[in-house]
């Protein structure tokens, strides 16, 4: 799971700068998440003017657990070029419940120092079943702001910075095999969080600084209680493996500005996937 937190960061920078013709809905008519719809405004997004991404549709049974495929070409820093393709399975406890839903990210405003990535490819979901339950498919284009990148060698992974007053306590990982397990107990509901993500992409000798305050909304809320996730990469691939390195911090708040949780990074991702 810790070794997956770099790449889902990187998307995290990677998806707050999307165009409506950027991200589209895949799916076919027997999808379990149906009538969906994806709303960018502004549109086109500029750097001056934060935008939000709305998510909206329907679950028609509860969802705990299924498989993730993910095929994506990835370029950015100029240096890293690379095409992966993976499939991951994974329960959740509780799941997504059966109704309508509804994600909402931003406003976000993005950085205004030149430079650029990109993602293109789809990601699909199934249930255990193997029945289809939503595709999303990826053509963005990210400003994102190169520097001159200094080595450095101390990467220790992925650490809590959280305090005994936040929101999800007893936070607990453990791996066998090629299966990880990640428990902890939210003490209240969430309809509403802010991630504060200030980290750094190391690749070869450029970095890319990615400070963003992402709001976020959910409908059905986060409910609190005691939540289990497992997950398992079944296959994957890739082209090539870039030496790409992520430090830095994210807290997530909640509503009241309370904190949910922290993760101190320091992680070397040259022997994974970003």
């Amino acid at each position: 799971m810790m070794g997956m937190l770099p790449r889902v960061l990187t998307f995290l920078g990677f998806a707050t700068s999307v165009s409506s013709a950027s991200v589209k809905n895949c799916g076919g008519p027997h999808d379990h998440f149906s009538n969906v719809s994806l709303d960018l405004s502004p549109d086109p997004i500029s750097r001056a003017t934060p935008f939000t991404f709305t998510l909206t549709g329907s679950m028609d049974e509860d969802h705990v657990g299924g498989t993730v495929d993910v095929d994506l070409e990835i370029k950015a820093l100029r240096v890293v070029d690379k095409s992966v393709k993976t499939q991951s399975s994974y329960t959740i406890s509780p799941g997504l419940v059966k109704g309508p839903q509804k994600l909402v990210i931003g406003p976000v405003t993005l950085p205004q120092d030149p430079g650029e990535a990109s993602l293109k490819g789809q990601v699909s979901v199934k249930n255990t079943r193997g029945e289809p339950v939503a595709c999303v498919a990826l053509d963005i284009e990210v400003p994102l702001f190169e520097e001159e990148a200094q080595r450095d060698e101390d990467y220790g992974g992925v650490k809590s910075c959280g305090s005994a007053t936040d929101h999800l306590k007893d936070v607990s990982e453990s791996s066998s095999g090629d299966v990880t397990t990640v428990t902890g107990t939210l003490d209240e509901d969430l309809a509403s969080i802010t991630a504060h993500v200030d980290v750094t992409v190391h690749a070869l000798f450029v970095k890319v600084p990615l400070k963003l305050q992402i709001p976020m909304s959910f409908s059905p809320a986060i409910s609190k209680g005691d939540w289990k996730l497992t997950t398992r990469e079944n296959k994957a691939a890739e082209v090539s493996l870039s030496p790409v390195k992520v430090e830095g911090q994210v807290v997530i708040d909640d509503a009241k500005k309370e904190q949910v949780t922290c993760m101190s990074i320091s992680s070397d991702t040259s022997q994974i996937m970003v």
